[in-house]
């Protein structure tokens, strides 16, 4: 242990984790630089060399957070203000940042552990059609069919004759299997996570589009902005929603103001990120090859 440099987070993280929620417990009301100061001497591994003393304060009062306890033991609450702020107050979009091979993902995998999580990765070409969804060709199988429009039958089997054609299909990405996973799940106490891997290896101005809209959440959870979805999308939404109810509808169309809010999401026709969608991120802050984010995207996550 001579080398302070020379331990990664991923080497040291069940053990600064653990030093962080014992100081936590016994010092509940202290803040991130209060820790960092604290704890510095605890071992001589320089655990703050990459910054991470916010991220492991946050880390460390979710575990010991009593409210966190009941989501993570799938506790149901009848009480609609309180299960959303609960779920808010773990952490709706948080990015975990820091130098390569320091256990980002390790711990977001930890965290993450026997939850339902789709994982996608950014990189220089990625755009909003690999991240949300298009229309993409896909290989159908149809009956053959002759002019007159009666099934070909082959002679010697007798069966139908049918060929390989190809289709265009809406074919949905990350974001919206996400998205639905965590309407469809919404007032069931389980959670849905989105996992952003290298957010700053693509241009999220580009691939978020209209979605930044979203990432402005309320109180409760849900997005403040609802937006429009565009027409191909609508259609993939309202057949994925069919004859789907979802519960507090009341309660959430008055946090719009409006009595048909929750009927106009189910129809696809508005975008609302629900309150039970966690999006947390992973982010290189060494490599000069990244695109830079503005201070606009970077305000809408926790660090």
């Amino acid at each position: 242990l001579e080398n302070k440099g020379a331990f990664s987070m991923r080497t040291i993280s069940k053990q600064l984790l653990g030093e962080f929620i014992d100081y936590y417990r016994k010092n509940p009301d202290k803040k991130a630089e209060d820790a960092r100061i604290e704890l510095k001497e605890l071992s001589n591994i320089d655990k703050f060399e990459y910054g991470y003393s916010a991220t492991l304060t946050a880390m460390a009062k979710m575990v010991l957070d009593p409210k966190n306890e009941l989501i993570r033991k799938d506790i149901s609450t009848d009480s609609f203000s309180t299960e959303s702020s609960l779920l808010k107050a773990a952490g709706l979009q948080q990015i975990y940042y820091g130098a390569p091979g320091t256990g980002k993902s390790k711990a977001i995998k930890d965290l993450t552990f026997g939850e339902d999580v789709i994982r996608t990765t950014f990189h220089p070409d990625s755009d909003y059609a690999s991240f949300v969804g298009t229309y993409k060709p896909i290989t159908e199988e149809v009956v053959l069919r002759d002019y007159t429009g009666k099934k070909v039958i082959d002679e010697e089997t007798g069966k139908v004759v049918k060929e390989d054609r190809i289709a265009y299909k809406f074919i949905p990405q990350a974001f919206l299997e996400a998205y639905v996973k965590a309407w469809k799940k919404l007032g069931s106490s389980k959670k849905q996570y989105l996992i952003i891997e290298e957010i700053n290896r693509g241009n999220c101005a580009q691939i978020f589009g209209d979605l930044f809209q979203l990432l402005d959440r309320n109180e409760y959870g849900f997005s403040d902005y609802p937006i429009v979805a565009d027409k191909d999308m609508q259609k993939y939404l309202e057949k994925e929603f069919e004859g789907w109810e979802i519960t507090n509808k009341d309660k959430i169309n008055q946090l719009y103001g409006e009595a048909n809010m929750v009927s106009l999401i189910l129809k696809g026709e508005r975008l609302v990120l629900p309150s039970n969608l966690y999006i947390w991120a992973t982010m290189n802050t060494s490599d000069q090859s990244l695109f830079p984010i503005d201070s606009a995207f970077k305000r809408r996550w926790d660090w």
